[in-house]
């Protein structure tokens, strides 16, 4: 990071500066380590405080899967306290990181088994001054974004799967090389007719991406006949989801999440999906 490159430079010339002169504040060097001590501090500060939330991100979800609900509760509590407050980070990727993650385990701390994306309650979290971002993005396409989703007959508010996937960041890029708003892998990019080439990548455009996902998304409502389940298949690949309908019989989500028969990371994917889509609240153009 930024500040594990500065700091660094500052303890050199802390120790290049300790004579007279250095000291005055006419020296050269001395202007230039308060210059660079005035950059580095708030952002160092910023980040603390941000891997300060992130841990208690960890431990709320720790103590859900102990059963500890309240102690859950007030670590992601906490977390978001200090994810809201204003600092360097505010319009910066670590923010969004964040908001998406203290969304997730918000999420996860509430069951959702008998209720549907239009009833669905959004955590407090998309309220917070600090974490709009990903909101600002959203309110910069929804009406291009959604216009070519409900062009494709599916519901506008499935912008929410981007808002959870990348925030709304066009250059967003994963580990695992997923790219976009939408966090395409190559070869699922190239099945919907999306060119992935160097130079040339149209997961990174848009409307070109939101128009392949849109497809894809109908793909998979259309494959299991449920909102939840092509969630699910769209994180943890419709194959997947596929066998477990295959060997056991069940078709919910909910019943699989239960049982642990998806993975973690879809059991949790799939309602801050939901509760980001209850959020966007754009029209009522929903298949049935």
């Amino acid at each position: 990071m930024f500040f594990r490159k500065i700091v660094p430079t500052v303890v050199i010339l802390i120790a290049l500066g300790s004579t007279a002169v250095a000291q005055s504040s006419n020296d050269p060097v001395s202007r230039a380590m308060k210059s660079i001590d005035a950059a580095v501090k708030p952002r160092a500060t910023a980040a603390e405080r941000v891997m300060e939330a992130s841990k208690l991100v960890n431990d709320s979800a720790a103590a859900r899967k102990l059963g500890e609900r309240e102690r859950a509760i007030k670590s992601l509590n906490r977390a978001q306290e200090i994810a809201a407050q204003k600092d360097e980070l505010q319009q910066s990727f670590l923010i969004d990181a964040l908001a998406l993650s203290i969304a997730a385990e918000r999420a996860a701390l509430s069951p959702i088994a008998s209720q549907t994306p239009a009833k669905f309650s959004a955590p407090d979290l998309f309220r917070a001054p600090s974490l709009r971002l990903p909101s600002a993005r959203l309110n910069q396409y929804r009406e291009t974004l959604g216009r070519i989703l409900e062009e494709e007959n599916v519901p506008a508010e499935l912008l929410s799967v981007a808002m959870v996937e990348s925030g709304f960041n066009p250059m967003a890029l994963s580990p695992k090389g997923a790219r976009g708003i939408w966090q395409f892998m190559p070869a699922t990019a190239a099945r919907y007719g999306l060119t992935v080439q160097p130079g040339n990548d149209h997961r990174t455009h848009p409307e070109h991406s939101t128009r392949a996902a849109a497809r894809y998304l109908r793909f998979l409502f259309n494959q299991f006949g449920d909102w939840k389940l092509a969630l699910a298949g769209y994180n943890a690949g419709e194959a997947r989801v596929q066998r477990i309908i295959d060997r056991t019989g069940i078709r919910s989500f909910d019943e699989m999440a239960r049982r642990g028969l998806l993975p973690l990371e879809t059991r949790n994917y799939v309602p801050a999906v939901l509760a980001a889509w209850s959020r966007i609240g754009i029209g009522n153009n929903q298949r049935r």
